[in-house]
């Protein structure tokens, strides 16, 4: 793995409320621009995984709080792969489904990552698309990891823009949460407990001890003690290994071109969703 990082390094230097129609119009437009300029298409593999034995020596990150974290609007969310996809990747020629990836140097890394000590899968994504440029690109919805509360431990978003070159923008973000419980009075404990017309002395009064354990409601919540991000616009070249990362987590993809038999099911059944800002807990 050590000679995959190295290389990879040396080929590197260098929630939702958008309503359905437009984002099926969005969608349409991006399809139809892709077959009247026959645009090139690419399939993108990656794998994000976490550093087991990271030295944070004396690392430093911004307060939880203090990020200003969001999911960019149009982002997309990849269909799940098909079952002709499945058993033949070949066939699949709808973009932005999910789809095993055809290239064997990726494949390799992904294995050599697998078997790696040093390393923790989040999540592993590939997917084919047509070539759009800045104004066009799709960023894809990434969460994985441990659920929180609707959070996730890794999210954010993977973005592929080809204009002249090729780019790849991460957007994404590895949280640490810990649990909290905290005590509330029930809903009785602000409303009268007297009956009978409010005489104390009446037999229907009834005192309640709200101190009992018995009488005490807890909510448990999670709150991010730590979160880093990997904020990174990459030129890329078709066909090499590209790895970003930070001291906690990284990103190992390739880009290849790839060649669909047909465009005609270029529309993913999924629509566009427009993510508003989200903030951390």
């Amino acid at each position: 793995m050590t000679s995959l990082i190295t290389r990879s390094r040396l080929w590197c230097a260098a929630l939702f409320a958008t309503p359905f129609a437009l984002s099926t119009i969005s969608l349409s437009t991006t399809a139809q621009a892709a077959q009247e300029k026959a645009l090139p298409w690419y399939q993108v593999s990656l794998v994000v995984f976490k550093h087991r034995n990271s030295p944070m020596g004396n690392e430093t990150w911004p307060a939880p709080e203090t990020l200003e974290l969001s999911f960019p609007p149009g982002i997309l969310e990849l269909e799940p792969a098909s079952e002709a996809a499945k058993s033949n990747p070949t066939e699949e020629k709808v973009a932005f489904r999910s789809t095993q990836p055809l290239d064997e140097e990726f494949r390799q890394a992904l294995r050599s990552i697998k078997l790696s000590s040093n390393y923790e899968i989040m999540t592993t994504a590939s997917w084919n698309q047509p070539a759009l440029d800045g104004n066009q690109a799709i960023p894809i919805l990434i969460q994985a990891g441990n659920e929180y509360a609707g959070y996730y431990e890794l999210e954010g978003s993977i973005t592929l823009v080809v204009s002249r070159y090729l780019h790849l923008k991460t957007d994404l973000w590895l949280s640490e949460y810990i649990q909290k419980v905290e005590m509330v009075a029930p809903w009785w404990e602000t409303s009268s407990t007297v009956t009978g017309g409010g005489d104390l002395d009446s037999p229907s009064y009834q005192e309640v001890d709200f101190s009992s354990n018995a009488y005490n409601e807890t909510i448990t919540r999670y709150e991010s003690v730590r979160t880093v991000v990997l904020n990174e616009s990459r030129r890329m070249r078709s066909g090499e290994l590209h790895y970003l990362d930070n001291p906690m987590f990284g990103v190992l993809v390739k880009v290849v071109p790839y060649s669909p038999e047909t465009m005609d099911s270029a529309l993913p059944d999924s629509p566009l969703k427009d993510a508003s800002p989200i903030s951390l807990r």
